[in-house]
């Protein structure tokens, strides 16, 4: 390790990514930021990920773990429980990290040892950024989650120690680990920081878990909403005033388009007034205007 600085682990959860996982581990290797490990964790690949894996091995700042196929939260918990570093990042198996994505961070966790949760941006294969923001408001992680915000998911850092003091990752619950993970530690009342900044290379293809698992990911996504809401009546109450609110902005902008409507009609009734065959345009106005109301 280097002088005083934090330790990171870079996670990496794999599944039948024979042909991105080298260079999800490249991505790491070439860091300008040298105090990190990876722990890949194989979820029961069949393919030649293993492989690929063991031949980028050179010593032991690279470990592999391998189970039985139990999906990604499972995976995730795995290698949590067995990660060396009280700092964690989440780099998905099909993914880079830009090459001073650890060293962007890191400075954060030297200085505030209360920082629990960490988020930056990305940018995907086709060039296009992501949309990671700041919480809104004055809102906590947790509240905000609950109320629907989901801007922080990439890319995750997280200090191990706060892990740990929550419940842990429901495995049962397949996808959205990254979502229950960002909850877990918004529950423990840590720190958090936004650093708007690109560290992230998100790869897209048509075999990435968000498009073939998405009607999965959604339903795991809901749950999870719920069930934290559901554990703290505060936020619950909370969450059910800002759907009022909601719901009267909604009305009142129902009612301001509906006022709209009227005058555009009046008007339209008006201008036909003055100009040619304007007395047959405003009888089809009266007259859709009657069937209107009727």
């Amino acid at each position: 390790m280097d002088g005083n600085r934090v330790h990171v682990t870079v996670l990496i959860p794999v599944y039948n990514r024979e042909l991105y996982i080298g260079d999800a581990i490249d991505s790491v290797i070439e860091q300008d930021h040298s105090d990190w490990d990876i722990l890949i964790v194989d979820d029961g690949s069949i393919d030649r990920t293993v492989e690929v894996i063991k031949s980028r091995i050179f010593d032991d700042q690279i470990q592999l773990i391998q189970m039985k196929h139990e999906g990604c939260a499972a995976a995730l918990a795995m290698g949590i429980e067995y990660a060396r570093g009280p700092v964690i990042t989440y780099l998905g198996s099909d993914d880079r990290l830009l090459r001073d994505s650890l060293s962007t961070v890191m400075p954060a966790f030297d200085k505030n040892p209360h920082l629990g949760y960490v988020w930056t941006n990305y940018v995907d294969s086709t060039g296009v950024k992501g949309l990671m923001d700041f919480l809104p408001g004055k809102k906590t992680l947790l509240e905000a989650m609950i109320s629907g915000w989901w801007a922080g998911w990439c890319e995750q850092f997280f200090r191990k120690s706060f892990y740990l003091q929550s419940k842990g990752l429901d495995t049962s619950i397949r996808c959205s680990a990254d979502t229950q993970l960002a909850l877990l530690l918004g529950q423990t009342g840590c720190d958090t920081l936004h650093i708007p900044k690109v560290t992230y290379w998100h790869r897209i293809h048509p075999h990435r878990i968000s498009v073939e698992h998405y009607a999965e990911q959604m339903e795991a996504y809901h749950l999870l909403r719920r069930r934290f809401r559901s554990e703290n009546m505060e936020l619950t109450e909370q969450y059910i005033i800002e759907l009022e609110q909601i719901r009267e902005q909604f009305n009142e902008l129902k009612n301001y388009a509906e006022q709209i409507k009227q005058f555009e009609n009046s008007y339209a009734i008006r201008l036909a007034r003055r100009i040619p065959f304007g007395f047959q345009i405003r009888k089809l106005l009266l007259s859709k205007r009657s069937h209107e109301t009727s």
